[in-house]
């Protein structure tokens, strides 16, 4: 749990007193000869964060009760996650299958939620709605295949998703009609590298978009003291549209078992509907964004940590948005308490993993 004041400046700019938190509960046990495990991940972010979100500029554009919010990061839903994964070896490889009502097919990077170098931060990536938003899909099933630090996933997944965020269940016109397949692989040490390859159908709803491909690759480094994640991506719209591409680099470096400093660089080409912006401006817009931080833990006490931090972001927007933004590098700022689970190196864990 973050507890957290932000604040956007200039033109788009707002600020909030809110809370971004989740979850987690996994059991796991032996049967059929393999084993299996249960998962469940919500947040109480339509409480705490309302329907508005919380603050951060350049971020997509979301509809809330008919009305269109901008520059908000939308909050995340009651459930993100409520999964099974059965696991067996067979030979000298394990073979999985993953099905969910609400879970995340093999698309993209793992979701910042789950990623070591996004621990401390609780920012959403500016890149994240095109490269890992179809984490909580209504309806996956995943086959898995893992050998000699090779792991080969492929999956079928709905990516229909509702136009209020903090809808619970949404399965209507549902079909398992995107598909997607993920290679990782171990590169020596705390090192993976990762590609993958998706086509999702037209939308409608929340995360609007035509049929597309998508596609990227990436390397991620967890260690006990550094954490990486780097990230290409593009999005193909079929139909001849400009390619929109991303890129972000996310690191978190811990000293002792109190002090975590981290940053994020993204540079992302954002349609102008997603920015809901009007007016004679270029159909893609390229946008960037920089933002460090620090946090130190505070207090322990009954398997609790209790870290306080603060960060500060630097958005670069083309001439064209100046108008809108009221300049060429909007900031924000954030001060936050958090809350969690004290793992092994004493600090507060991120929300799960995969």
């Amino acid at each position: 749990m973050f507890l957290q004041y932000a604040r956007t400046f200039d033109t788009r700019g707002a600020y909030q007193f809110g809370s971004v938190n989740r979850v987690m509960f996994e059991a796991r046990g032996p049967w059929a000869g393999g084993t299996l495990r249960a998962s469940f991940m919500g947040s109480a972010e339509p409480l705490t964060l309302g329907d508005r979100g919380a603050p951060q500029l350049l971020q997509v554009a979301f509809t809330s009760d008919g009305k269109t919010i901008t520059d908000h990061a939308h909050p995340s839903p009651w459930i993100m996650e409520l999964a099974g994964l059965y696991e067996r070896m067979i030979s000298s490889a394990t073979v999985s299958l993953y099905a969910a009502a609400i879970g995340e097919p093999a698309l993209g990077p793992p979701v910042y939620l789950h990623r070591a170098s996004a621990e401390a931060n609780p920012v959403v990536p500016l890149a994240h709605h095109a490269q890992d938003e179809t984490h909580s899909s209504f309806g996956v099933v995943t086959l898995g295949v893992h050998w000699r630090g090779i792991r080969l996933e492929t999956s079928a997944f709905n990516d229909r998703l509702p136009v209020e965020p903090s809808t619970v269940f949404s399965y209507r016109g549902a079909r398992l009609d995107a598909y997607s397949a993920r290679a990782t692989v171990a590169a020596g040490g705390a090192w993976s590298v990762f590609g993958y390859y998706g086509y999702l159908p037209a939308t409608s709803g929340g995360h609007v978009h035509d049929s597309q491909h998508r596609l990227g690759t990436g390397a991620m480094y967890t260690g006990s003291t550094w954490a990486l994640t780097l990230v290409y991506g593009v999005n193909d719209p079929l139909g001849g549209a400009r390619l929109q591409q991303t890129l972000l680099a996310e690191v978190e470096r811990h000293w002792s078992d109190r002090d975590v400093a981290f940053a994020r660089g993204e540079f992302v080409q954002r349609t102008a509907q997603e920015l809901s912006l009007v007016g004679s401006v270029n159909a893609i817009q390229d946008v960037s964004a920089v933002q460090v931080g620090y946090g130190r833990t505070v207090a322990r006490r009954a398997g609790i940590a209790a870290r306080l931090g603060a960060s500060g972001t630097i958005n670069i927007v083309p001439p064209q948005l100046e108008a809108f933004y009221g300049g060429r590098t909007p900031m924000a700022v954030a001060a936050y308490l958090q809350l969690g689970r004290v793992t092994s190196r004493g600090m507060p864990s991120h929300a799960g993993h995969h």
